[in-house]
Formats: C-alpha cells, structure tokens, sequence
C-alpha cells in the first residue's frame, strides 16, 4: 500500500501550515524577544511567499478557469519577494495579536488533523467489522 493513499493531500498540506505556522511563531517570538532593541524591524512571513513555496512544492497546482485570465506557465516568476520580511519598528500589541492568531490557527489545523486520523482509525477498526 502507497504512503500516498493513507496520508493523502490533506495531511500533507495540514503538515506544510503547520510548519509555516512553526516559522511565525519563531519571527513573532524573535520580534516579541527584541522589542527594546534600537534599529530592530519586526520581522514576518507574507502569504505570497508561502503561496510561493506551496507551488513549489506542488501542493497547489494553479489552473486556468477563463481565457481571459493569465496563463499560470510561470507562477514562480511571478512572486518573487523575499520570504521574511520586515515590517518596521516592533508593536507590542500588534505582534501579541499576531501571537494570539498563530496559536489559535495552529490548534485549529492539529484539531484538522487529529479528526482525519480519528476518521482513519475508524475506517481501519470498524471498516472490517
């Protein structure tokens, strides 16, 4: 049996939003950590770039729906921004909402996560009954 049938596309992409969730959590901490520090620009991750990194990776696959729309032939040409970026001095309450947001999507998707291996045991366990 293929790995690719048991952990499909939806773990796999749950798993990249964690890990891009793992990384804000890490800018926003480091930003938080050096609040106080002269010169020091908050520091964080922009959708385009983690767009960017899911075409990439091939997670998401960009088609196009309407003549009229541009050809995707070269989606990564098309988003070429670095993927940290400052956003100027740090803001207290701007980075704890930011924190807040982080943490509660990351609940979320591991709550996505835990119902889909739940959803398999029980395909497994009840499946054969």
């Amino acid at each position: 049996m293929s790995s690719g049938i048991v952990f499909d596309r939806t773990v796999r992409m749950v798993e990249d939003r964690l890990s891009l969730n793992s990384l804000n959590q890490k800018l926003i901490s480091g930003n938080l950590a050096n609040i106080n520090t002269p010169g020091y620009s908050a520091k964080g991750v922009s959708f385009e770039d983690a767009l960017r990194q899911s075409l990439e990776d091939q997670v998401l696959q960009m088609v196009r729906s309407n003549g009229s729309h541009f050809a995707p032939e070269n989606p990564r040409a098309a988003m070429e921004s670095p993927e940290i970026v400052e956003a100027g001095p740090v803001d207290l309450d701007t980075e704890m909402v930011k924190l807040t947001q982080n943490s509660i999507e990351y609940q979320y998707m591991v709550g996505m996560l835990n119902k889909k291996f739940t959803m398999l045991k029980m395909a497994i366990t009840d499946g054969g009954a």
